[in-house]
């Protein structure tokens, strides 16, 4: 999700983002694209929490951020801004706890499926400003059931982040690379053990890389997305999805520092249809990937094609008829500077319409479109790093 959602609280928001590379510092972005009034940052700091999403952090690790030398920032509707570089050290796969207190600011919401390993998630303190407190006492434990809106209850809020767009950092590697895509790369369903997103694991597998081989990963990927300009299938208002990623692919992978080559694994939610728009034609789909992959090339950004995994429709059924038209394209047209199988890798050989049973994830919605957690883990494992050469 990526909308407003209210008004925020007199009270401070400590939330827990992972980094996916070794950083001696790193920058932060924050958004207010879909704030109708200014969001005003009176205080930032960022610290090393000392276990994964939880709110008290290393000792004497806390650091203020600041925006060109200043302490608070107003950051006008529609507009973004970076913070100066910030003098902490993160290790690959840790989380940086990022305080942030802004009173009465547009509450600009993402939400990430609160997967088991190293989860986005944010606290809400007690009222008042504890940006700089590295004790989390004003940080309750108590864990928040956000299904419910406008999510400004004291406590834990597992998959929320407000107004962070991008964490960046000093990193001894060759760039990032970014994911758009929807529910399969945000790690929606990835239900049980290793409990890591494919995402994840590729990022590990590249930073474990010699340091001039290494990549870092960028996940932009949003559930419930489409990847060409339509009516959302899911929501009237599109709330709930993003914008369509031909209309972000500017905030969200190509403005990303350092971007060497974009996977793009999308085009399941265009396919599949639902209450609020009828699947959509292949052309469509491959249209809007065409002119994805022509706006990152102008760039000089490489772009990797993922191929569509299976959605549980039968043979003969419009969309399996669209999803196997749209691979086929991609494995043959020529249009992508790589292309990645994750159609083949978790598919099930007796029914390929079907993700294989033991790496399926339950039913949603009636859609059986998502792998679980050790499907993630096969899709991971099994990418092959050569298609990475062509970032380099």
């Amino acid at each position: 999700m990526a909308g407003p959602q209210g008004i925020a609280p007199d009270a401070t928001i400590r939330q827990l983002v992972m980094v996916s590379s070794d950083a001696s510092s790193i920058r932060v972005r924050f958004s207010n694209h879909f704030g109708a009034t200014p969001l005003v940052i009176r205080e930032a700091w960022a610290g090393r929490p000392v276990a994964s999403s939880t709110a008290r952090l290393v000792g004497d690790s806390n650091v203020r951020v600041t925006f060109d030398g200043r302490r608070s920032v107003n950051i006008p509707a529609g507009a973004q801004a970076w913070s100066d570089p910030i003098g902490i050290r993160i290790a690959a796969g840790d989380q940086v706890a990022l305080s942030i207190y802004a009173p009465k600011a547009p509450i600009t919401s993402k939400n990430f499926f609160a997967y088991a390993y190293a989860a986005p998630g944010m606290y809400i303190s007690t009222p008042g400003n504890h940006a700089r407190e590295e004790s989390g006492r004003s940080f309750p434990a108590l864990t928040v059931d956000d299904t419910d809106y406008p999510l400004q209850n004291v406590g834990y809020h597992p998959g929320q982040v407000w107004w962070t767009d991008v964490v960046t950092g000093r990193a001894d590697s060759l760039g990032t690379v970014v994911v758009v895509g929807d529910s399969v790369s945000d790690g929606w369903m990835a239900y049980g053990a290793p409990g890591q997103r494919w995402t994840d694991i590729l990022a590990k597998r590249l930073n474990d890389l010699p340091t001039r081989q290494r990549l870092s990963v960028s996940n932009a990927a949003i559930s419930g997305n489409t990847v060409s300009d339509q009516q959302n299938p899911y929501e009237k208002d599109s709330a709930c999805c993003g914008q369509p990623a031909v209309e972000r692919l500017w905030r969200d992978a190509l403005s990303i520092p350092g971007v060497r080559a974009i996977i793009l694994l999308e085009g399941t939610n265009d396919i599949g249809g639902g209450p609020f728009a009828l699947p959509s034609p292949p052309a469509q789909v491959i249209a809007a990937m065409e002119d994805i992959v022509d706006r990152a090339h102008a760039r000089g950004i490489a772009v990797i094609g993922g191929t569509l995994i299976p959605m549980g429709k039968e043979p003969g059924s419009v969309q399996e008829t669209s999803r196997r038209a749209v691979n086929q394209w991609i494995r043959t047209s020529g249009t992508f500077d790589a292309v990645i199988d994750f159609d083949r890798m978790v598919r099930d050989p007796q029914s390929p319409w079907q993700i294989y049973p033991a790496w399926q994830a339950p039913p949603f919605n009636g859609n059986y479109y998502h792998p679980n957690a050790m499907g993630h883990a096969v899709m991971g494992q099994q990418i092959p790093l050569g298609v990475f050469k062509v970032a380099r």
